[in-house]
């Protein structure tokens, strides 16, 4: 059988949203009502992540065109939402398990595997990587981890002149 143009422009899209991302998320909706989809969505389109359901033979499909040589069949059972996580991998993951945490009784979005940095992992993975710190956290980490030195260095410099600052006053108010 012969697939549709409407198709292979799907697989086409997919695919190039799958090689562009550093992670893709393949989650599990089904039961969460509108409001709450409307709210995940709103979530991740406020960050730059896009959500877009796709049918499971287009994702498998999209997957290997993508150059992938795993197999996301045992993963793709139900309705399926592919996430994007094009520039930052880990925000998505953070984003989908503080919806789960708000949805308790519902327990969606449920994340059935992650294609994270070219490799597919189970859902297990996700909270791990969900707890990871993000891009922006690592560089403020480093930049203060580079910064702690001079700043000792400063103050170690300054000490003198400020001792001798100090104990000048302190001559000053006994005189007085």
């Amino acid at each position: 059988m012969m697939p549709t143009p409407t198709k292979e422009r799907i697989v086409s899209e997919t695919t190039r949203m799958i090689k562009e991302s550093q992670a893709v998320y393949l989650t599990d909706f089904l039961g969460m009502n509108v409001d709450q989809v409307n709210t995940l969505r709103a979530k991740l389109f406020a960050s730059g992540i896009r959500m877009k359901v796709v049918k499971n033979t287009l994702i498998r499909r999209s997957v290997q065109e993508a150059g992938y040589s795993f197999d996301v069949s045992t993963y793709i059972k139900g309705a399926t939402a592919l996430v994007y996580g094009i520039n930052d991998p880990v925000e998505p993951a953070k984003i989908l398990t503080e919806v789960k945490k708000v949805s308790k009784d519902l327990g969606k979005p449920d994340v059935k595997a992650v294609i994270f940095q070219g490799e597919l992992f189970g859902k297990e993975k996700v909270e791990a990587i969900a707890a990871l710190p993000s891009k922006e956290e690592l560089i403020a980490r480093l930049l203060a981890t580079l910064a702690s030195p001079m700043t000792k260095l400063v103050r170690t410099l300054k000490a003198p002149m400020s001792n001798l600052v100090n104990g000048l006053d302190q001559l000053k108010e006994k005189k007085e």
